[in-house]
């Protein structure tokens, strides 16, 4: 016997009329439901929970996006000089992952503009890693720029020949060429500059070309002779006598 039921009481008026409108074949199904009423419960309200957690979240992330947009054009826009370089700095540090490729390149802008070029040149490398790929492109052509600013000659030259080589074969970017040349110009390394440049000149027409080989030939002349004396000489037919 169970002490906590009343003994005799009537069914629920709701219940009875609820049963008696019920089919036979959906009994079962109304009488599983009335034994897991509580676990269904549980789940209708897990379910909702889940939900409202996605849109929180999401409101969230789109929130905390915002402010940082908002804190960077506060930033560029009221400071200047050391003061913006660290609060460009402390921003990056803790900005979300969709602001963090703008914030980077504001920061090496800011400090470039303010001859600190090792941060302009750190910075445009973090830029680099965030931002995909002509922003990260552009990134880090501005690494190299600054790279090219403080005097380390060498170390620009190789993050552009880095990015030559991460270009995928149908991309040309003239602009990316002629930047290495001019680095390795002024790393000392004139028969690279050279070559870069003769590729320039088969790549470009007219005026632009012969001034690309002019430069090639004013920095290397032997590197010009030896690729007009490849072009000249006839291909050997496989099987030609030698």
């Amino acid at each position: 016997m169970n002490p906590q039921k009343n003994q005799g009481a009537e069914e629920s008026p709701l219940l009875r009329d609820l049963q008696a409108e019920v089919s036979s074949e959906s009994a079962p199904m109304l009488q599983f439901m009335l034994r897991h009423a509580g676990t269904i419960a549980s789940i209708v309200v897990l379910f909702v929970l889940v939900l409202a957690s996605t849109g929180i979240w999401r409101w969230y992330t789109t929130s905390k996006n915002d402010e940082a947009r908002q804190s960077l054009a506060r930033i560029v826009l009221q400071t200047s000089g050391p003061a913006q370089i660290k609060e460009l700095a402390a921003l990056a540090e803790k900005a979300p992952a969709d602001v963090r490729f703008s914030v980077y390149l504001a920061l090496g802008q800011s400090a470039m503009s303010n001859g600190d070029y090792g941060a302009a040149a750190d910075a445009f490398a973090k830029a680099a890693k965030e931002g995909e790929s002509s922003l990260a492109l552009v990134a880090g052509m501005n690494e190299a720029g600054a790279l090219l600013k403080a005097g380390k000659y060498a170390e620009a030259l190789a993050a552009l020949q880095k990015l030559q080589s991460s270009l995928p074969g149908e991309v040309t970017a003239p602009q990316l060429k002629q930047m290495t040349a001019e680095a390795a110009v002024i790393a000392g390394q004139p028969e690279q500059a050279a070559r870069m440049y003769l590729a320039l000149a088969r790549e470009a027409q007219g005026l632009n070309s012969e001034y690309f080989r002019a430069r090639a030939t004013a920095l290397a002349p032997k590197i010009v002779d030896e690729e007009a004396a490849q072009a000249a000489s006839p291909a050997t037919p496989d099987g030609a006598d030698r």
